[in-house]
């Protein structure tokens, strides 16, 4: 008589049990390196032809429960970045003005424009740390620098991202509002995937269209929440910030898929 082995088959999260025995302890599948994402994931395909699940609720609720492990990373990011462009700041008013007296409003908007160029690769790199987070990858605050490489293609598209949301707003205010919107995703799209700058732009139009409204409602939802939440002494802010970044990672990894995970 020949011996028959029980059949294996996997269960959430990569659980395997005895399909023989039910009742048998799960065991870990050994195959698999890292979690799977909590919710749907999508693709730049289906990103682009609409195929992707959206609703306010989840998405909020989502990254209310992903906020364990991600809070250290992200806030350990964002306070190194703000030394860097606390110093980078005196660095530049102290290059600029040689040191003779404080700076006029002109020369310091002139300043904050400079340095916000500077800076916005490793901002952009803390909503790197959300998406990663939010599709199951490990992440830690020196991850938020890992894409400085990519820092000309950002602050090019960001330039151009900016230019044609003013100009729309210059011509009708409205082509302004829906442009500013609807390339949203591009910073990331480029900082995960292998794309021109123009095309990243597209891909994030054409994807955010299919539900403009909703990031519309989205964004305002989360922007009520973290203001209100600053009117508290600034404590809820803790969590509240973490979990916007992670709003936009959940919403990204739902529309565009998990990111490959290379550091």
């Amino acid at each position: 008589m020949l011996l028959a082995w029980p059949r294996v088959t996997t269960g959430v999260r990569g659980v395997e049990r005895d399909s023989r025995n039910p009742y048998a302890p799960p065991g870990a599948n050994v195959d698999r390196e890292s979690q799977a994402p909590v919710g749907a994931s999508g693709s730049l395909e289906d990103a682009v032809s609409g195929n992707y699940e959206f609703s306010i609720g989840d998405i909020m609720s989502e990254a209310w429960s992903l906020l364990p492990g991600f809070k250290g990373p992200m806030w350990g990011a964002v306070l190194l970045i703000y030394l860097l462009f606390f110093l980078a700041g005196l660095v530049l008013v102290f290059a600029l003005t040689g040191g003779d007296g404080p700076p006029s409003i002109v020369w310091l908007q002139i300043f904050n424009g400079i340095l916000g160029v500077i800076m916005m690769p490793l901002i952009m790199g803390v909503v790197a740390l959300g998406v990663r987070h939010a599709s199951g990858l490990p992440v830690s605050f020196t991850m938020a620098f890992g894409y400085l490489r990519k820092a000309p293609v950002l602050i090019g598209a960001a330039l151009l991202v900016t230019l044609l949301t003013y100009l729309g707003i210059a011509l009708l205010i409205l082509p302004g509002i829906y442009l500013g919107l609807a390339y949203g995703m591009t910073l990331p799209l480029l900082m995960f995937n292998d794309l021109g700058i123009w095309r990243a732009m597209e891909t994030s139009r054409r994807a955010i269209t299919h539900h403009w409204f909703g990031f519309f409602g989205l964004y305002i939802v989360m922007g009520v929440l973290v203001g209100l939440s600053a009117l508290l002494l600034l404590i809820p802010l803790i969590w509240t910030l973490p979990w916007a970044v992670l709003v936009a990672g959940v919403a990204y990894r739902r529309m565009f898929g998990v990111p490959a995970a290379a550091e």
